[in-house]
Order: C-alpha cells, then sequence, then structure tokens
C-alpha cells in the first residue's frame, strides 16, 4: 500500500463516521474507541487503517515482533498497512554542551503488521482482564489522581450525579460499584486533563462530556471491562466536520493513553517494589 492510498483510507474511515454521527449512530463511533483501547499505542490514523482493513483484529505486531514472541506468520497472509514516521538524526549546534543529537520527522512510509489470527506458534500469556471488577485498577487509578495533584473525596452529591470535576478535585458519589467507580474516577480525571478554564467556557458541554465519557469507554476497554452501555447515552458526536471530529478524537485518544499507560506503569514499578523485597 502507497502512503496515498493509506490517507485515502483514512479520509474515507472518517467521512464514513461523521456520516453515521450526523445520522445519529452512536455505534461506529464506539466501535472505532473500542480500537483505540485495543490499540492506544497506535496513532488515531493507524487505529483507522487497522480497524478498515481487518475489523476483527485484536493483537497486531510486525513480522519480528512475532518472531521474539515466539511466533510466525503464516505464509501468504497479507500484511495490514499502516504509517511510520522516517525519522533523521540533526546534530545540536556547536555551542551546545554535549554531542547529543535529536530526532527529526521527514515524512512517513507505510509498514505492515499482522494480527495473532495470522500467526502460529508459542501461546500468548494471557492479557489481564477485569471482567467488571477493576481489582488493583481502581486504587492505581485513585493514586494516580492524588498523584497528579487533584483532590479526592467521596461526598453525597445530588441525585442522578455519580461525579464531578472541580478543576484540581474530583468529589464521587458514595457507595457506587467499584467498576462503576472506576469508570467515573476516569470520565472525572479526562474532564481534568482535558479541560481547562477556557475549555469550559468556549466548549459546549455536550462536546465536554462526550469526550469525557470517550476516555473512560476506552480505558474501561483496554482493561478488559466493559461500559458501553453506560457509555451509549454520551457517545453522540454530531457537532463539526470530519476535521473537527478528527480533533476531537485524537484529543481522546491522546489523554486516554496517557491514563493507561500511567496505570501500566504504576504496575510495573509495584512488581518491581515486590521483586526487591523479596
Amino acid at each position: 500500500m502507497k502512503s496515498d492510498e493509506a490517507k485515502n483510507i483514512s479520509n474515507q474511515a472518517l467521512a464514513e463516521l461523521q456520516q453515521s454521527l450526523e445520522a445519529g449512530r452512536s455505534d461506529t463511533l464506539q466501535r472505532f474507541l473500542d480500537y483505540m483501547g485495543r490499540f492506544h499505542e497506535y496513532s488515531w490514523n493507524n487505529c483507522l487503517l487497522i480497524a478498515f482493513q481487518m475489523p476483527n483484529a485484536s493483537r497486531v505486531a510486525g513480522f519480528r515482533r512475532w518472531l521474539k514472541l515466539g511466533r510466525h506468520v503464516r505464509k501468504g497472509e497479507k500484511g495490514i498497512g499502516i504509517l511510520a514516521p522516517l525519522a533523521y538524526r540533526k546534530s545540536q549546534e556547536a555551542d551546545d554542551q554535549d554531542d547529543d543529537t535529536k530526532a527529526h520527522i521527514r515524512g512517513f512510509k507505510v509498514v505492515h503488521v499482522f494480527d495473532v489470527s495470522q500467526t502460529e506458534g508459542e501461546e500468548l500469556p494471557q492479557l489481564a482482564s477485569i471482567h467488571g471488577d477493576p481489582g488493583e485498577y481502581l486504587p492505581r487509578l485513585e493514586y494516580l489522581i492524588r498523584d497528579s495533584g487533584i483532590g479526592l473525596t467521596d461526598e453525597p452529591l445530588p441525585v442522578g450525579t455519580k461525579g464531578v470535576s472541580r478543576k484540581g478535585h474530583i468529589a464521587i458519589t458514595e457507595g457506587l460499584p467499584q467498576a462503576e467507580r472506576f469508570a467515573v474516577l476516569a470520565h472525572e480525571l479526562a474532564h481534568e486533563w482535558m479541560h481547562d478554564d477556557a475549555h469550559r467556557q468556549q466548549m459546549a458541554r455536550t462536546v465536554r462530556e462526550t469526550e469525557a465519557e470517550a476516555v473512560a469507554f476506552v480505558v474501561c476497554r483496554a482493561f478488559g471491562f466493559d461500559c458501553s452501555t453506560r457509555s451509549s447515552d454520551y457517545i453522540q458526536l454530531y457537532r463539526g466536520d470530519a476535521t473537527t471530529l478528527a480533533e476531537s478524537l485524537q484529543r481522546i485518544q491522546k489523554t486516554a493513553t496517557r491514563i493507561i499507560q500511567s496505570l501500566d506503569e504504576t504496575q510495573q514499578s509495584a512488581e518491581v517494589g515486590e521483586r526487591d523485597v523479596a
């Protein structure tokens, strides 16, 4: 696949998504947000490319990466084309204090990845899933909120209000089930990270709430449990054109990825600490 073909696929995907949203079909947006949860390490455009070329893809990697994981791509399988940056290194100015170099992007090239269903070999370890119970991820999310300098309290909020972001402070209603608490906290943390005073004044509430709930949806799906029912009422983006939509989804992906990676890093740090104690 050539770069122009890849760009055309992305443009077609955005056009389809915009048309579906304008028609009121939120299931299309939910499908793409699901891809963000599964492929949060990829850019939004590459999520679209994966989704349109192999809708049932669940775990993708390059040819050599699969070999390192003890699996090989079956003969005759067609790769999924995505865009990879072409980077080169440019020396810093002579008056810099060290000899480090900086990477610069000068374009993109098409590379191919393969889904696990296209490979054979050793069984992959099962990814941790929550199945409706966030387990240790809930206290990790609470720690992430407080570690970000955001206050967190349980309060008797008005009926129908499960959480509220107050710029620097999150209040959550008392007595929520753990899975619901996890999703609400992810939603409110998205507000804290995405919506400063300027956004809260200039951005319509519908858009703000959709962005925050979309982040919660992606994070929940990434860690293995489904909040699609509670999210479906939020995920209705009818505003703007394809460009506006793409900008919003990129913001959603960036924030969701930040939360996902932060929770993973917390897990890794905890595992290292346990080994050190042992």
